[in-house]
């Protein structure tokens, strides 16, 4: 049968065989499915674009299987004895166990699960997402634009880095700067902080903290002293550390002379005057600081001849800081300064003066005895060193010159080996000390001070004071260690001579004091 004009011809067979209420409606695109695949504008999608996704997607999944390892399968028989050979339908419905006994009228085992996955199992695609145009990186930048900002970026960070480094360098080393001399103070509290904050106003440095990061680096506060420094400007940081270490050349040097009988409390006063010490580091070192091993801490060898001192009070060191004339930098140490004096003490008692000491300790001893003593209190007074240093800071306090200074030690030998005829010294120099220890600074003794409490009033208390008034020289130390053989008892100063008279007794004193009054 012909149906002319029908525009599927290709279909007219299907006529032969069917009729047209058993032919059913006309499959075509269904509107629906299409709407909820997301391709409602099938027509506005790029056919190449999707081409090249499903092609991808291929490809990762032909990558995942090569990549995937190949174990070999052992081969699973079912009860009829031959193998499976589609390994789709066996991961499904399993060996075929079941479905043979369906048809053996026998109920099939059960089967275990398999605790292995499927070996040929494939794993869905993984989801990828669209990519990029050919010659687009990221967020749609050309590459060739990325390419030249990352340069950038880093050419940028090379040469503020190479810019850095090279500031630090000059600094470190002191390029760029002139030849100029400054001084800088270091304080003993000066932490690097502190000192690279110095440094900087100097113009010595420029950076603080670079300074402050090479000295940590380099352990450098170790190394550097107190006191005042003159360094140059082209020094590079660690000039600048070697010459502001203990003995470097650049340390400024201050001469201070010590006058014979100057006290500690002179001593202190000149040296804080002289920038050397403060008076109050003075003090706090003299009373509690280290001064090695000596036989009054512990009968070891050092400084023999503080035997007896009772460290803790601020003139404990009083007699044994010998007069001189020093060097010492300026901000300098006070343990440093004390053990110099100390030092020096130490080394102009000599050999000679040793054997002239265990003399006087013999001859004092039998005068005792000769002038009727006990053997006990021969012994409870034996002189010591500290006892010839009291006796020398008298003299040196009381002379009016070299050439009466063995004669004054006499009067003092006299009196104390007659304790019984002449108990107390009646020497003026150590009340005016007692004085200068309560803060008063007196140009003449009244009688009230004459009647004053202090263990130093030779007036009233008999025997030695407690300790040196001053710290005597050369002279006055010898003085005490071979004092003048003489009668006399007792001495007055003479304006009009400019020295001191003495007197045998009492009366010729009196009758002195007396012209003196006329």
């Amino acid at each position: 049968m012909e149906r002319p004009n029908d525009p599927n011809q290709e279909n007219h067979w299907l006529d032969d065989f069917l009729e047209p209420s058993e032919m059913g409606e006309e499959i075509g695109p269904d509107e629906q499915a299409v709407f909820a695949a997301g391709l409602t504008n099938p027509e506005d999608m790029e056919l190449e674009q999707i081409i090249r996704e499903v092609s991808e997607e291929m490809e990762a999944e032909e990558e995942v299987r090569r990549e995937e390892p190949e174990e070999p399968v052992e081969p699973d028989y079912p009860e009829t004895g031959e193998p499976f050979r589609d390994e789709e339908y066996r991961d499904t419905f399993g060996d075929g166990g079941g479905l043979a006994a369906v048809f053996d009228d026998e109920p099939a085992p059960p089967q275990k699960p398999s605790r292995e996955p499927s070996r040929r199992r494939k794993s869905p695609p993984a989801k990828r997402r669209p990519g990029h145009k050919p010659g687009y990186g990221l967020l749609g930048i050309p590459h060739i634009l990325a390419t030249a900002v990352w340069l950038a970026i880093a050419l940028a960070i090379g040469v503020a880095l190479g810019r850095t480094i090279w500031v630090c360098a000059a600094d470190v080393l002191a390029f760029g700067r002139g030849d100029r001399e400054v001084q800088v103070t270091i304080q003993d509290t000066d932490d690097i902080p502190a000192i690279a904050e110095k440094l900087q106003k100097a113009g010595l440095i420029r950076y603080p903290q670079l300074f402050q990061f090479y000295a940590d680096f380099t352990d450098a506060r170790q190394d550097i002293a107190s006191g005042t420094f003159t360094l140059n400007t082209r020094y590079d940081y660690n000039a600048l550390i070697d010459f502001m270490a203990e003995e470097a050349e650049t340390r400024q040097v201050v001469e201070v002379v010590i006058p014979e009988g100057y006290n500690c409390h002179q001593i202190f006063a000149l040296l804080e005057s002289e920038n050397v010490c403060t008076v109050e580091q003075l003090e706090q070192y003299a009373a509690t600081g280290d001064l090695g091993d000596y036989a009054g801490s512990g009968g070891m060898e050092g400084y023999w001849f503080l035997e007896g001192v009772e460290r803790g009070d601020k003139y404990c060191l009083e007699g044994y800081l010998y007069p001189d004339t020093y060097q010492f930098y300026t901000d300098d140490e006070p343990g440093r300064v004390l053990k110099k004096m100390l030092d020096d003490y130490d080394a102009r008692f000599t050999d000679l003066m040793k054997e002239r000491l265990a003399e006087i300790q013999e001859t004092y001893a039998q005068r005792l005895l000769d002038a009727g003593m006990s053997e006990e209190y021969v012994e409870a007074h034996r002189l010591t060193i500290r006892e010839i240093t009291i006796i020398a800071s008298l003299i040196e306090r009381e002379t009016a010159g070299v050439d009466e200074s063995y004669t004054i030690s006499s009067v003092i030998y006299n009196r104390l080996t007659h304790p019984e005829s002449y108990p107390t010294l009646n020497i003026d120099a150590s009340l005016y000390y007692a004085l200068m220890l309560q803060g008063r600074e007196v140009e003449e003794l009244t009688q009230e001070d004459l009647a004053m409490d202090s263990p130093y009033n030779t007036y009233t208390r008999e025997g030695l004071i407690p300790g040196p008034i001053c710290n005597p020289g050369q002279s006055s130390l010898n003085a005490a260690m071979t004092p003048q053989e003489t009668d006399y008892y007792y001495y007055a100063y003479d304006p009009d001579a400019q020295r001191h008279h003495f007197s045998e007794t009492a009366s010729e004193h009196q009758a002195f004091l007396d012209s003196l009054e006329d």
